[in-house]
C-alpha cells in the first residue's frame, strides 16, 4: 500500500471519533479571528478539512466554502454537520480545480499530514487570487508528559495507533512544522507573507480542556502564515 493510501485510511478510521474537545472548541475564538481574516464575502477552499470544523465557521460567516480532504470517513461527517458546505473528495497535493477558482485557500493542522508539502502549497497559489491562509504548529514533544497525553488521549478516542507509525519519516513536516519553515515554503511559491503569533488560542484551549488532555499539553509554536498574492499588498 502506498503512502497516500495509507495516510487515507488512517483518516477513515478516524472520521466518526475526531471530534474530540481538542479539536473543536473555542469556536467563537475561531469565528473572530476569520472574520478579520477574511472580510466581505469570499469563495474559500479548505483542505484538509477533516470534519469540517472550519469550512463550517466560514460558511456561518456567510462565505461559500469548498471543504475537501483525502478521507472519504471525514468528509462523511463533514458533510452531516455542515448542510451548507459542499465538500469534495480530493488530494491536497493535486487539486481538482482550474487556476483562480478561489479568492482565498485555508488549512488547519494539515501540513504535517503531507508527503510533498511544497507540491501543496504550489496548489493552494495556484488556486488562490488573493491569499492562503495556513494555521499550525508544533505537536510532537519528547519526555514523560508527551508519552502519558498520547497514552489518555489515544484511550479516550479508542484508537489501538497512536499516529502514523512508520510513515512518520514520509513526512517532511511530521510533528508540525515550525514557524519560519512555513514561512520559507510560502515565500518559495511567490507569496508575499504575514505572520501571527496564535500561541494565546493554545493557552486558552488549555484552560477549558477536560484532564485528559491537559496531562502532558504543552504549548508549543502556534501560529498564522498569510501568503499573500503580491497585488495584494499594492
Amino acid at each position: 500500500m502506498n503512502v497516500k493510501a495509507r495516510i487515507r485510511d488512517h483518516w477513515d478510521s478516524r472520521g466518526k471519533r475526531y471530534d474530540t474537545p481538542v479539536h473543536v472548541c473555542l469556536r467563537e475564538v475561531w469565528r473572530d479571528l476569520f472574520a478579520e481574516i477574511f472580510e466581505g464575502r469570499k469563495r474559500i477552499l479548505d483542505v484538509g478539512t477533516g470534519t469540517g470544523f472550519v469550512a463550517g465557521v466560514l460558511a456561518e460567516l456567510g462565505h461559500e466554502v469548498v471543504g475537501l480532504d483525502i478521507s472519504r470517513g471525514m468528509i462523511e461527517v463533514a458533510i452531516e454537520k455542515c448542510p451548507d458546505v459542499e465538500f469534495v473528495l480530493g488530494d491536497a497535493e493535486d487539486l481538482p480545480f482550474e487556476d483562480d477558482s478561489f479568492d482565498a485557500v485555508v488549512c488547519r493542522h494539515l501540513l504535517w499530514t503531507l508527503p510533498n508539502p511544497r507540491r501543496a502549497v504550489e496548489e493552494w497559489a495556484r488556486v488562490a487570487k488573493e491569499k492562503i491562509v495556513i494555521v499550525d504548529g508544533r505537536w510532537k514533544k519528547k519526555g514523560i508528559g508527551w508519552i502519558i497525553r498520547r497514552i489518555l488521549t489515544a484511550v479516550r478516542e479508542r484508537r489501538i495507533r497512536f499516529h502514523y507509525g512508520d510513515l512518520g519519516g514520509a513526512l517532511p513536516f511530521y510533528g508540525g512544522p515550525r514557524p519560519e519553515e512555513v514561512i520559507e515554503l510560502v515565500r518559495s511559491v511567490g507569496l508575499d507573507v504575514r505572520v501571527r503569533d496564535l500561541t494565546w488560542i493554545r493557552k486558552r484551549q488549555k484552560d477549558i480542556l477536560p484532564l485528559v488532555y491537559k496531562i502532558g499539553w504543552s504549548v508549543q509554536d502556534y501560529f498564522m502564515v498569510e501568503g499573500l498574492c503580491r497585488y495584494q499588498n499594492g
